[in-house]
């Protein structure tokens, strides 16, 4: 993102306003001499049976009270009793493994997430062996890096426009495979469906360069040495918002994981089913034809535990 971008973003998430439950717990930690921020969300049913988690990432200049408005998962996990966890990022960008001179390389977020799960695991009803990762372009690439350092933790992941890093391509191997659901639209302007430097173009390769979807697919069935062949089924075009879509599951893969994605053709740099936060000159198209945060879910929900 320009400077100019950046700035019309912070502005927009400031205008999100957030309805905080008795359930929403601000909580902070200290990693590497940094005070490390989250909101925790403990669903309305939540008592002694213990729960699957779910992080939520938001993107490059977002913050956890923005992410928790826009994506609404909290509504979603009173009614499916799930516990939700929104990290905050320091200065409002995490290390997702893109190498790029804007980037803050020298962070390490992974620690603050490990330690996040060491204490919330420790202090809440939550299952060890149901966490998910989802996040939003940053939110997204930090997601898969997550997925790379944390695969013992984490039992699958659901990128929203973000791809791997081009930087990442010849090491990008899970020490256990993980499932994982991408959603990418095919108009984004920020993260490229077919790849190359991420950002608008004065960004001048700062923020690191992306696979394009297809090569990102083709590492993600190959790491869970997935079977070839793909079942595709088109999503309902129900609204009338310039765009389709249409899922692609690979089943075939080891230790009953799932590589799915959704292609939006027309779709931007947005969350399905959400606000256009932005004017859609600068980000594109919404989606409205399915609601990401129930897809996401569903697919979290799906999956059986490792043995």
């Amino acid at each position: 993102m320009n400077k100019h971008f950046s700035l019309a973003l912070s502005c927009l998430f400031a205008l999100f306003t957030v309805a905080y439950s008795a359930s929403d717990i601000n909580g902070k930690m200290t990693v590497d001499g940094l005070e490390r921020e989250y909101i925790l969300h403990l669903p309305k049913n939540y008592g002694s049976s213990e729960l699957p988690l779910v992080m939520v990432f938001h993107g490059g200049g977002g913050t956890a009270e923005q992410i928790m408005g826009h994506t609404k998962f909290n509504k979603l996990a009173d009614k499916e009793n799930f516990i939700v966890v929104y990290p905050n990022a320091v200065d409002k960008n995490w290390n997702d493994g893109r190498i790029g001179d804007k980037l803050p390389m020298d962070r390490d977020d992974v620690k603050f997430i490990s330690m996040l799960l060491d204490t919330l695991t420790a202090n809440y009803k939550i299952n060890s062996k149901r966490i998910f990762s989802t996040g939003i372009s940053n939110g997204g690439f930090f997601s898969f890096y997550l997925a790379l350092k944390l695969s013992s933790r984490i039992l699958a992941i659901a990128p929203v426009t973000a791809n791997l890093p081009e930087n990442l391509k010849d090491s990008w191997k899970t020490d256990k495979p993980i499932s994982v659901l991408l959603i990418n639209g095919t108009k984004d302007p920020l993260v490229k469906f077919d790849g190359g430097p991420v950002g608008f173009k004065d960004d001048e390769n700062g923020r690191g360069v992306s696979l394009s979807t297809s090569w990102t697919i083709k590492i993600l069935t190959e790491n869970n040495s997935c079977m070839p062949g793909s079942k595709i089924e088109v999503i309902d075009d129900k609204e009338d918002d310039d765009c389709k879509a249409e899922k692609e599951t690979y089943y075939k893969c080891a230790e009953g994981t799932k590589v799915i994605l959704v292609t939006i053709k027309g779709g931007g740099h947005t969350w399905p089913g959400a606000s256009q936060y932005l004017p859609k000159i600068i980000v594109g198209n919404v989606c409205k034809d399915f609601n990401a945060t129930e897809m996401i879910w569903e697919f979290f929900k799906s999956l059986p535990e490792r043995e």
